[in-house]
């Protein structure tokens, strides 16, 4: 009985994780959705580069602030999806 709560609350736990991870995406006034592949990699590589003259003093959660800045600063922002439409836009 004690093993199928935590499975079960184990599950519920997991089901909620994935649900709201799923609910923003990256948005930008001016640029394409494929343009974000091509920013992001682009802070990547900035990022790298100025990781690598001082490797000592950075991790990985530095690298992913200074992406998600370098993201920022181009424009890109995270806007909240909505996981389950229920207002449709009505037809035309």
């Amino acid at each position: 009985m004690k093993s199928k709560i935590i499975g079960l609350s184990s599950m519920a736990v997991a089901i909620w994780m994935v649900s709201v991870s799923c609910t923003h995406k990256p948005y930008h006034p001016t640029k394409s959705e494929r343009e974000w592949t091509i920013d992001h990699e682009a802070c990547e590589v900035w990022v790298r580069e100025g990781i690598r003259d001082e490797p000592d003093t950075y991790d990985n959660f530095d690298e992913m602030r200074l992406i998600r800045q370098c993201m920022k600063d181009k424009g890109w922002q995270w806007e909240r999806t909505d996981l389950l439409k229920f207002n449709k836009p009505t037809a035309e």
